[in-house]
């Protein structure tokens, strides 16, 4: 009886170690984890209602699709294809790939296909995609390394998309061009509490006399229970061999504040310009000033009424009269996590000596409906 027994010990020890191999070496063999995710925007706008001699209306449509793949607890990657423009239809494209290789919560190592972009306009609706705009520095793509570590960030590499600039030669009839700039980028964040402070720096270089561009400053973000104040500084120059480089600095300020079923948050952005030869990347410092506050209103469960009231330039140039008040309401719906609709009306009125006889104050609509996956 006592042989059996121990027999019976070693035949259940044995089973039970060849099932345990056999799931671990399932668990090798089952492959990489594949998790997909996205976000779906598409939107909808009139005209000017009270001048337009047509009810016109434009589109907006935006698609992101991201695949994160991790092969171990160490090692992921990530693949992203993006469609974005003012259409139905946009095209949808690559936007970039990268590997990662982490270790611990505090440090990871990426290569590949990187966007680097700081301090954001978060408040205000109409400028919030750091793709187009920033206070600090719109985005910038590349192709190289970047090292994150303990809130420190370094990325280094060549610039990629509209980030990239290329030097052309005629060679045998036929034009050649080749990519010049690079890129480097550095951060520290500074978390304490619920508060964070990150200053930044980039630089860029396309590798032509007295021609390079610098992005640097600082973008804080603070919170005190249901009031919250982000900041930025951002400094974008030119030239930097010149004695006096034309230099653009940027200042904003975003307060929010949250208490029951009412909220109110604000933008106030202010940049300095030279009058004579003023550095602006793109469409990356929208207007030299503009402030914004909306007070909203939970009305019942899922919706929301805002009251938006705009100041805005229009206008990169100061001495330009452009300026103009926007008011109106903003109807914010959102049934279920992940999606939201958002219905306006918006009333222009005209405040400049500039708008000659196109002063006449303007009515628009729009829906928008984003949802993420």
């Amino acid at each position: 009886m006592k042989h059996s027994l121990i027999s019976n010990m070693a035949f259940g020890l044995a089973a039970v170690s060849f099932f345990a191999t056999a799931a671990n070496a399932e668990e090798e063999n089952k492959g990489p984890e594949v998790t997909i995710s996205g976000e779906v925007e598409f939107d909808a706008y009139t005209g000017d209602l009270l001048n337009d001699d047509k009810v016109n209306h434009s589109y907006a449509s935006t698609f992101d699709l991201n695949f994160a793949v991790k092969f171990s607890d160490r090692w992921s990657a990530e693949v992203q294809l993006e469609a974005d423009g003012e259409s139905t239809d946009p095209a949808a494209i690559y936007n970039g790939a990268f590997i990662q290789y982490s270790k611990g919560e505090n440090f990871a190592v990426k290569a590949g296909d990187l966007t680097f972009s700081e301090g954001a306009f978060l408040n205000y609706y109409g400028y919030d995609d750091p793709a187009d705009n920033a206070a600090g520095m719109a985005e910038h793509d590349i192709r190289g390394v970047e090292v994150d570590y303990n809130g420190f960030v370094f990325g280094l590499g060549f610039g990629r998309g509209d980030n990239d600039n290329q030097a052309c030669v005629e060679e045998d009839g036929e034009e050649a061009c080749v990519g010049v700039a690079y890129d480097a980028h550095v951060a520290y964040e500074l978390a304490f509490g619920e508060h964070a402070i990150r200053p930044f720096a980039d630089y860029k270089s396309y590798q032509e006399k007295d021609y390079n561009e610098l992005h640097a400053g600082i973008d804080a973000n603070l919170k005190f229970g249901g009031f919250a104040f982000h900041a930025v500084y951002g400094l974008h120059a030119d030239a930097l061999s010149e004695d006096e480089p034309k230099s653009t600095h940027a200042f904003l300020v975003e307060p929010s504040f949250e208490v029951g079923s009412f909220n109110v948050k604000a933008s106030a952005f202010y940049a300095l310009l030279d009058d004579d030869a003023p550095t602006v990347h793109g469409e990356e410092i929208p207007e030299y000033m503009f402030a914004y506050v909306e007070p909203s209103f939970n009305l019942f469960g899922s919706l929301t009424l805002g009251i938006p009231l705009e100041y805005h330039t229009n206008t990169l140039d100061d001495d330009e009269k452009l300026a103009s008040f926007d008011a109106g309401a903003r109807i914010y719906f959102a049934p279920v996590e992940g999606l939201e609709m958002t219905g306006f009306a918006m009333v222009k009125v005209p405040l400049g000596d500039d708008y000659g006889d196109d002063d006449d104050v303007g009515l628009t609509l729009g829906l928008e409906t984003v949802f993420a996956f």
